[in-house]
């Protein structure tokens, strides 16, 4: 099937996935941070010698500290899914007519951006994910920026869709 269409929506697509991504990678480590915080806070031995304090430092406690490395994740799906849009869409020939559309969808997102970065910065500063969020750095950066993240993407976007790159499907897909 033709998804030359789906292009037009990438910008849309990228919004929601990245929102959706950080939110829920911070609210997985904040619910594992606190299982392990009220495990350890007891010293409860079940039967004769298991020690569930133990138990959570050998389980929670080696998981809460691999999943640091979930704040490069996101930074990652952030940056991968911006170079995904740029590619697809110079990959994609697509009829000058939808340029019109494709501004304003990303205006749409622009706009739907403001109040999803508004919301992200009193997540940060004020919210009871605001200890983890504190310490996702870059991916703080990005989201606080949300807008005009959006828009340099959504018009390089529209930069690489509707400057004529047209594929030789004989060749195999190969650029001419």
């Amino acid at each position: 099937m033709n998804k030359k269409g789906l292009n037009v929506l990438s910008i849309i697509i990228f919004l929601v996935i990245i929102t959706i991504t950080v939110l829920f990678f911070a609210g997985f480590q904040y619910g594992i941070n606190e299982l392990d915080d009220s495990f350890q806070g007891t010293n409860l031995i079940v039967g004769n010698d298991t020690n569930i304090t133990r138990a959570a430092e050998q389980t929670f406690g080696v998981l809460n500290t691999g999943l640091t490395g979930l704040r490069w994740v996101a930074f990652a799906i952030f940056v991968a899914m911006a170079l995904s849009i740029f590619i697809s869409n110079f990959l994609v020939k697509a009829h000058p007519v939808f340029f019109i559309i494709y501004i304003c969808i990303t205006i749409l997102a622009v706009v739907l951006s403001i109040p999803i970065s508004n919301t992200y910065e009193d997540l940060l500063t004020s919210g009871t994910l605001s200890t983890t969020l504190m310490t996702y750095g870059p991916i703080n950066y990005m989201m606080i920026h949300l807008p005009v993240f959006v828009t340099i993407i959504g018009l390089a976007g529209a930069i690489f869709l509707f400057i004529g790159v047209t594929v030789d499907r004989e060749t195999g897909g190969s650029i001419i």
